[in-house]
């Protein structure tokens, strides 16, 4: 599981501070995004030279290059296994070894462990199943959703700023929160995911990049992880959802509902003449607005 080093702790603080994005330093410093970020989760050794070129991309003062190397230095001390035993670390690195040799049906198990987005599959008409999780009506989940727009945006802010949420407000309420990128080649078709009690939110390079960049499906995907972060992450015992299962118990059908009110909230669908036009103001991907309209139509929120 992915988490910042002292390292990536320090720069993560001295980015929001100047107000950078993984993208922007990621930019700054020619870079990957998900190259910036494996060097922060410690995926990556912090190369030579490292610190200089942050330096000057981010014009730190000397205090802070002061205080960077320091963490630089604690990082590359660190033995990321050192809290288990040596039994363990053996146990683990035989598992990696014999991960070929696990049989099918454990390894579904494991993997349901993991919330995640998958390309191709269509917000409220997704092809796979989640994890039964307890049990939340489609009221809850709108009131919800509506408190968290409250925490983050004014009452009368249309767009959600899903992304400015995630990258600068969020860890003011959960201070080890953090965005993690990865590659296309470790993702596949995973455009984000969660993982159980993770502090972040792994998102696939070009959709955290699409999200930055005001992509509506990105953005879409971004709150839906959001939504897995917020109810599903700490959710033990997982089982995919079966048809004896009612919807209201599945994770994804619940991301969905939560992503689709914060994008488009109850409180604001009387300013639209129709679902285009609520769609451009929330830049929001057309196919899931029409789908949220026709819900708030059914519940008598659009007369």
């Amino acid at each position: 599981m992915a988490k910042l080093t002292p390292f990536g702790v320090e720069l993560r603080k001295l980015r929001l501070d100047k107000d950078m994005r993984l993208l922007d330093l990621a930019a700054k410093l020619d870079q990957s995004t998900a190259f910036v970020s494996a060097i922060e989760t410690g995926r990556k050794q912090i190369p030579d030279g490292y610190l200089h070129k942050i330096s000057q991309a981010m014009n730190l003062s000397a205090e802070e290059i002061r205080r960077l190397r320091g963490a630089a230095e604690k990082t590359r001390k660190e033995v990321r296994v050192d809290n288990l035993r040596g039994e363990q670390r053996e146990l683990v690195a035989a598992f990696a070894r014999k991960l070929d040799d696990v049989p099918n049906d454990l390894m579904e198990a494991l993997k349901k462990i993991v919330l995640k987005s998958i390309g191709g599959d269509a917000p409220f008409f997704r092809k796979r199943r989640g994890i039964v999780v307890p049990p939340m009506s489609t009221d809850k989940l709108r009131r919800f959703a509506e408190k968290v727009r409250e925490v983050f945006v004014p009452n009368d802010q249309v767009e959600f700023p899903i992304m400015e949420v995630l990258e600068f407000k969020l860890n003011k309420i959960i201070p080890d929160f953090f965005i993690d990128v990865e590659t296309a080649a470790v993702m596949g078709d995973d455009e984000g995911r969660v993982l159980a009690g993770s502090n972040s939110i792994i998102f696939r390079e070009d959709v955290y990049a699409g999200a930055c960049r005001g992509n509506r499906r990105d953005r879409f995907t971004a709150c839906h992880e959001f939504a897995h972060f917020l109810m599903h992450r700490d959710v033990k015992f997982a089982r995919s959802r079966e048809d004896t299962d009612k919807i209201y118990t599945d994770s994804e059908w619940q991301a969905d509902e939560f992503a689709g009110t914060l994008m488009l909230s109850a409180r604001h669908v009387h300013l639209f003449a129709d679902s285009d036009a609520a769609a451009e103001a929330c830049n929001m991907n057309p196919a899931a607005t029409r789908v949220m309209w026709s819900k708030y139509v059914k519940e008598g929120r659009i007369k």
